[in-house]
């Protein structure tokens, strides 16, 4: 068995990404190697104002080969199955923290089940680079 999608979960507390992205391979690889996430009040001791935080492959510190072996792994698998990849941010939109608001689990809940009921396959996207 494998995957019918990959959810790269983040924690943006800056307010810069979009709730959900459908990545391309090359994007997911990107995200997946830079492993970008916030560290935020409540998540670690002493933490108490919004710190970015990058961890290659979400997972450095376990890491044997170079983080691209891994995206190449990650790319391959992709392509191999046709599995589209996604980036949730379950941090802020509409402005860093104080400002906007932090995604709710209720939302995030309902992304992720949208990803997999396959209601986001195929709606129209705004293009980014």
């Amino acid at each position: 068995p494998h995957p019918t999608n990959v959810i790269l979960l983040t924690c943006d507390a800056f307010g810069v990404l979009p709730p959900v992205c459908k990545l391309t391979t090359a994007q997911a690889m990107y995200h997946f190697t830079a492993g970008y996430t916030a560290k935020v009040a409540g998540t670690e001791m002493g933490v108490t104002e919004p710190t970015a935080a990058f961890s290659a492959c979400y997972g450095s510190p376990f890491l044997v080969m170079h983080p691209v072996q891994y995206a190449k792994k990650l790319a391959e698998q992709l392509e191999k199955h046709a599995a589209p990849a996604w980036l949730l941010n379950t941090g802020w939109t509409g402005g860093p923290t104080g400002v906007g608001k932090r995604m709710s689990l209720k939302y995030t809940r309902a992304m992720i089940d949208a990803i997999h009921d396959g209601t986001l396959t195929n709606v129209e996207y705004e293009t980014m680079p």
